[in-house]
């Protein structure tokens, strides 16, 4: 069973009983709703819920003061934890009573040895879809929708980036992220490409990419290719797979995903799913690609990357020689597709706040953190800093994103898919992408035989016997 925070319930009828004494009865407001999707798992007892209209107020549910107590949270290395510190400054001089440390990822399988061990961090900052659904189905992580003023802000998120496991929002997202196609024009232009019309199609994406690495070498002998792929990160599974799965997707006209609606089986095996094709272009595209991402998009010497995110718009600035700038020296494009005309997919990714259980005391203090990160100064600040679009509805009409160079990716966002949300999705995408590196970066598999090692892999994990 899903554990239920009475302490929370009791101090949310308390306040409301405070409240109705304060300011008397009034005609009450139309409910807000927030959206709600289908049970993601069947291995878990689901909980029955019974949908009860909450009056909304005017302003958010009152903070029990003074907060009090020491919580930490864990962010990923480099501009995060930059960001993160000052903000968790920020909170303590609000909250003089309190201590916020901002403390590095745990790296691989760490984080489970801590949740075994009892000492996880209070807030972990996530990737999107199986991460929530993992620890959700583990039970350690806090139902968040009926914390003090949880309905106020998931009225403010945009629903695209809101799911519900087991019936609880388990996550606030924080920024997300789409992928598209990066290219570079110069690059074009030396190759006699129209730089004002990338590749629509997969034939033409492979006919820039062979023209492109028939260019000389460049000043410092480094060789040109026409693109490139991150094979580095073929061990990081759901993440990665996450990358390459527009190309997926815009194959099979995303009617077929990884797995099935409930998870309880795959699909990618199926013919019309047609990952052998995924596979058969993926090794066309790789011949005219570095074997790893030592030398990346951003040395100037990589014609087209189809694994371009929102969230790599910092390292534009960390280009070789001088930062590259969109609109400029490179431009970007929705990743092709098999023929003209077909719809051009993407997938959406970014960060959540995960709060893990621990203490009624602690879990509070987290929560309080939480919103505060989410006040749409603070958070537009990290989507700014960090390069993520935004999850809050107030901020889509910002000027910030609405300015040319980001208004592509915002536009992109009408077909962006949601990533696989189960349990065991990541332990499946790993073997994906295991098979992957054998059809396309090693060529000691043939696409259809990937597709069958993979599945075959996958349904062990699955429990599925044939």
């Amino acid at each position: 069973m899903l554990r239920k925070n009475v302490w929370l319930v009791l101090l949310m009828v308390g306040s409301l009983v405070l409240s109705m004494l304060a300011t008397g009865c009034g005609p009450t407001p139309t409910p807000q709703v927030v959206r709600e999707t289908v049970e993601v798992v069947q291995t878990v007892p689901v909980v029955k819920t019974v949908e009860v209209a909450v009056t909304s107020t005017p302003v958010p549910t009152p903070t029990p003061a003074p907060l009090k107590g020491e919580i930490t949270i864990a962010v990923v290395h480099g501009a995060m934890m930059d960001w993160m510190r000052p903000m968790a400054e920020k909170f303590m001089e609000l909250h003089p009573g309190t201590k916020v440390n901002v403390i590095e990822e745990p790296a691989g399988g760490q984080l489970d040895a801590m949740i075994a061990a009892g000492n996880q961090p209070d807030i972990f900052v996530g990737s999107f879809g199986y991460m929530a659904a993992k620890y959700a189905a583990m039970d350690v992580l806090v139902p968040l929708e009926d914390m003090p003023g949880a309905e106020e802000l998931f009225a403010r998120l945009d629903p695209n980036t809101l799911y519900k496991y087991y019936g609880h929002y388990y996550y606030v997202p924080a920024g997300i992220d789409i992928t598209v196609m990066i290219y570079n024009k110069e690059l074009f232009k030396e190759a006699g490409l129209d730089p004002e019309k990338p590749p629509e199609t997969f034939d033409e994406f492979l006919a820039a990419a062979e023209k492109i690495q028939a260019l000389p070498p460049r000043e410092d002998g480094s060789k040109v290719y026409g693109t490139v792929f991150w094979n580095d990160a073929l061990v990081w599974g759901g993440w990665y797979w996450n990358m390459l799965a527009p190309i997926y997707f815009n194959i099979n006209g995303a009617k077929y995903r990884v797995m099935n609606s409930i998870g309880t089986d795959i699909v990618f095996d199926k013919p019309e799913a047609k990952m052998a094709e995924f596979f058969e272009f993926c090794k066309k595209a790789q011949q005219f690609a570095p074997p790893t991402m030592e030398q990346n998009f951003f040395s100037r010497s990589i014609g087209m990357w189809l694994q371009y995110g929102y969230s790599w718009a910092p390292n534009l600035k960390e280009a070789k020689d001088r930062p590259m700038v969109i609109g400029e020296d490179v431009d970007v494009a929705p990743v092709p597709a098999p023929e003209k005309g077909m719809t051009h997919y993407t997938t959406l990714g970014g960060r959540p706040y995960l709060i893990f259980q621990s203490t009624p005391e602690r879990e509070l203090l987290a929560w309080e953190f939480v919103k505060f990160l989410m006040e749409d100064e603070n958070s537009l600040s990290f989507c700014k800093e960090l390069g993520y679009l935004p999850t809050l509805v107030t901020l889509k009409d910002d000027p910030y994103f609405t300015s040319p160079e980001r208004k592509v990716f915002v536009e992109a966002m009408e077909h962006a898919l949601f990533p696989e949300a189960f349990a065991k999705y990541d332990l499946v995408a790993n073997e994906l992408l295991k098979a992957y590196a054998k059809v396309v970066v090693e060529g000691t598999l043939t696409p259809e035989e990937g597709v069958t090692e993979a599945a075959r892999a996958a349904r062990e994990i699955l429990g599925i016997t044939e």
